[in-house]
C-alpha cells in the first residue's frame, strides 16, 4: 500500500476513445506504485466511450461524465475537483505509461537535492499512427524552466505531470475556455513561482493520429497572448520579443499542417522578425514554411 502522503489520483480525461480506454487503464492499473483510483472524466463522448469503462468493473475506477461537450481541459478540472488522492497524474485517454512511472516520479521528488518540487514531468514517446514512425524526447532539467517554456512547451503534459492535489488550488485549474494548449498556459503560471522535476526517460508513451485544429491553435493562441504577454514584457524586452515569436511558430505550425502553406511562410517571417535569433527558426522554416509537408 503507498505510504500515507503518496496516494495518486489518476485523471483521464475521455471523449470517443472506447477502443483506445482501455489500453490507457490498463497502464495506470499495472503501475508498480498502485494509484489510489484512476478517474475517468467522460466528456460527452458518443460511441460508447463510457460503458466500455463500465465494462472494467473495477473498484478503482471512478467514472464521471458531463452532459455537453466541454474539452479537455474541463475535464481534467472536474476530475482534479472529484480527486481524493495526494498527488493528481494526467494521462489522456489515448496514451498509455510504463509500469515504473508513478514511481520513479515519486522517488525523484521525494530525493532530489533541492527543495522538494511540487510537480514532475517523464520523457515520451511519440507513436504517430499514419507513418510508423517513432520519436523520443527525453528531456532536461534546463527544459522546464520559465526560460525554456519561453520557446513553447514540448514536455507533454497531458500525459506526464505528476503534482500535488495543493498546487491546482493554488495555482489555479487548467483554462477550461483554451481548446489547446492548456498544458502549456498552466505551468507558464506554474513555474514563475515553483520547481518542475524532470524524469528524462520516455516513460510515456503518446499515440498520434490527428494534427491540431488551426482554429482551436489560434483561439488559444489569441487567450494566451492576452493573458501572458504583458508578463513576459515586463520581465524584459527580450522575453517579450521571444514570447511573440514563439506565439507565431506555433500559429505558423497549425497552419503549416492544414496545407496553408501561403500563410505558414508568412507567419514563420514573422516569427523571424519578432527575434531573428530564436533557436532552430532557419530550420523550421525550410520544413514548415517553405511547403515540405509531412505524409499523412
Amino acid at each position: 500500500m503507498p505510504a500515507s502522503g503518496d496516494t495518486i489520483s489518476v485523471i483521464i480525461p475521455l471523449y470517443n476513445r472506447a477502443e483506445e480506454i482501455g489500453r490507457a487503464i490498463a497502464s495506470a492499473l499495472r503501475q508498480s506504485h498502485a494509484p489510489h483510483e484512476i478517474v475517468v472524466v467522460d466528456d460527452c463522448s458518443s460511441d460508447g466511450s463510457a460503458a466500455a469503462v463500465a465494462a472494467l468493473r473495477n473498484p478503482r475506477i471512478r467514472l464521471l461524465r458531463h452532459e455537453r461537450n466541454r474539452g479537455a481541459a474541463a475535464a481534467r478540472n472536474t476530475g482534479i475537483a472529484a480527486a481524493t488522492g495526494d498527488w493528481i497524474a494526467l494521462l489522456d485517454s489515448d496514451d498509455e505509461w510504463e509500469p515504473e512511472k508513478l514511481a520513479r516520479q515519486l522517488v525523484a521528488l521525494r530525493g532530489g537535492p533541492d527543495a522538494p518540487a511540487a510537480a514532475s514531468v517523464t520523457g515520451y514517446v511519440i507513436r504517430d499512427y499514419r507513418t510508423g514512425e517513432e520519436r523520443v524526447f527525453a528531456p532536461l532539467a534546463e527544459d522546464a524552466t520559465l526560460a525554456a517554456l519561453v520557446w513553447g512547451c514540448p514536455l507533454g503534459v497531458g500525459s506526464t505531470l505528476l503534482a500535488r492535489r495543493a498546487v491546482f488550488s493554488e495555482i489555479g485549474a487548467f483554462d477550461a475556455d483554451l481548446p489547446r494548449l492548456e498544458d502549456w498556459e498552466w505551468l507558464l503560471r506554474y513555474l514563475p513561482t515553483h520547481r518542475l522535476d524532470v524524469v528524462s526517460d520516455p516513460l510515456t508513451i503518446v499515440h498520434k493520429a490527428s494534427d491540431p485544429s488551426r482554429a482551436q491553435v489560434f483561439a488559444s493562441l489569441v487567450r494566451i497572448r492576452a493573458r501572458h504577454r504583458d508578463d513576459w514584457y515586463r520581465r524584459s524586452w527580450i522575453a517579450g520579443r521571444k514570447f511573440d515569436s514563439t506565439l507565431l511558430v506555433e500559429e505558423a505550425a497549425a497552419a503549416h499542417y492544414a496545407g496553408a502553406t501561403g500563410r505558414a511562410a508568412t507567419l514563420a517571417l514573422k516569427a523571424f522578425a519578432a527575434y531573428p535569433l530564436r533557436p532552430g527558426l532557419i530550420s523550421l522554416l525550410a520544413r514548415r514554411s517553405l511547403g515540405r509537408r509531412q505524409k499523412r
